[in-house]
């Protein structure tokens, strides 16, 4: 999950996110990129972030009013040091996505944030249905046709992004800093290895191509693979073109979406 963090930590000044974040960011692999107000919108259009999250002092309806009139789709959370009902109701009415206090609990505010994040790309439910394909999102396992699925820590958050962003190419790059938040860079290959093993353990299920590789940009779920067998026929048949072979051989490197402002915790 990529989280732009705007605003400063007002307790300490030193421009990191609130001790709720940063936690909730080591704990559920999210990355933070910090920035300041100036620039936000053109930020947020320039690169794809998952949510923003902004942090005050108190509520200021100007950053969040600025936000929602320049039309940017990205959903919104506000943490506040302080806060009354009055500037939440207000903050909820401009457009924010929840609102916060400062205080909140790590696994509170990483659950909040899954939820948006969740709810925004159409998904309302804790469970991911795609055809054969079922992603439990509050236990972390994922079955098809209801049996588990033997995935690592890893591999089952790739597969959970690669769901949520079903309809979207995603490079490698942006997989990477989803799956590596705050952590040192793995080597370059990670992926590509990881997008393997999953293809060889989904084949006992029988689904032979689960992802679908955009050479030189990235992946996609293949939502034809998980395709009821009689319903998957009929989709090939219809196709107008026959899709590129997988194999596993690396993808070579996408564009780059990262703000050079990434944040490392630790």
């Amino acid at each position: 999950m990529r989280v732009l963090c705007v605003g400063e930590d007002s307790t300490r000044g030193n421009g990191r996110p609130y001790e709720g974040l940063s936690k909730a960011a080591v704990d559920g692999s999210v990355s933070i990129t910090m920035s300041g107000s100036a620039g936000v919108v053109e930020t947020l259009r320039r690169s794809h972030y998952d949510i923003v999250v902004i942090q005050q002092a108190s509520p200021d309806m100007k950053l969040l009013r600025h936000i929602r009139n320049s039309r940017v789709p990205t959903p919104v959370m506000v943490i506040a040091l302080t806060s009354t009902p009055l500037e939440v109701a207000e903050l909820l009415s401009i457009g924010a996505d929840d609102c916060v206090p400062a205080s909140v609990d790590p696994a509170e505010l990483l659950a909040r944030l899954r939820a948006i994040v969740r709810r925004v790309s159409g998904h309302d439910s804790l469970t991911l249905h795609i055809g054969r394909l079922t992603v439990g999102v509050d236990r972390r396992e994922v079955h098809i046709d209801s049996k588990p699925v033997p995935l690592t820590r890893r591999e089952y958050d790739l597969v959970e992004l690669l769901a949520l962003r079903k309809t979207q190419v995603l490079s490698k790059e942006t997989v990477l800093d989803s799956l590596y938040a705050g952590e040192s860079e793995p080597y370059g290959k990670v992926i590509d290895v990881m997008i393997c093993k999953i293809r060889k353990k989904m084949r006992n299920f029988g689904i032979d191509e689960p992802f679908t590789t955009l050479w030189g940009i990235g992946y996609r779920l293949n939502e034809v693979a998980f395709a009821p067998l009689g319903a998957r026929a009929s989709a090939v048949e219809s196709r107008t073109g026959q899709p590129a072979k997988e194999s596993c051989i690396p993808v070579m490197s996408g564009i780059n979406i990262m703000s050079s402002t990434t944040l490392d915790l630790v």
